[in-house]
């Protein structure tokens, strides 16, 4: 499955911080993109585990104004990826890391599963900040008027 953008680590700054500094001997800055900002349509087939990270996520960034109805799909993604995840966690507690092959015992295939679905959701949570590291990438968009913006008002 590919990973969301930028799962590698490599965030650039936010536009507000690059207006604060400055962009000396660089290329003009791009005006901002102004989507609508707003509350994604939960999806009513939501697995259960899916369904309480969708409200939790929802529930702490629709305060921030970063989410937008366009982040419907993505955000189902990261839900499902953590659903599966979870999935996978009570399979190895329930029966454990081996399993049994006609080759012998081997790893077990929900570990395997556990282990792809652990590297994708920690990649859609740098997308979404959802890690101490990756929540200082965040930036709010100003809800005033963007020619009067004062970052340090």
């Amino acid at each position: 499955m590919a990973q969301p953008a930028n799962a590698g680590g490599t965030h650039s700054k936010p536009r507000a911080l690059k207006v604060v500094e400055g962009n000396p001997g660089r290329r003009p800055l791009e005006p901002e993109v102004n989507f609508d900002r707003g509350v994604p349509i939960k999806p009513e087939d939501l697995s259960e585990d899916a369904a309480w990270l969708w409200d939790l996520v929802i529930s702490q960034m629709s305060t921030v104004g970063l989410l937008k109805p366009l982040d419907a799909a993505s955000l189902e993604a990261v839900c499902e990826t953590f659903a599966r995840w979870r999935e996978a966690v009570r399979y190895r507690r329930e029966r454990g890391f081996l399993g049994k092959n006609s080759q012998g015992v081997v790893a077990a295939p929900w570990v395997g599963v556990e282990e792809r679905a652990s590297r994708e959701f920690r990649a859609w949570c740098a997308e979404y900040g959802l890690t101490p590291a990756a929540e200082k990438h965040l930036s709010a968009e100003d809800e005033g008027d963007q020619g009067d913006y004062n970052p340090f008002a």
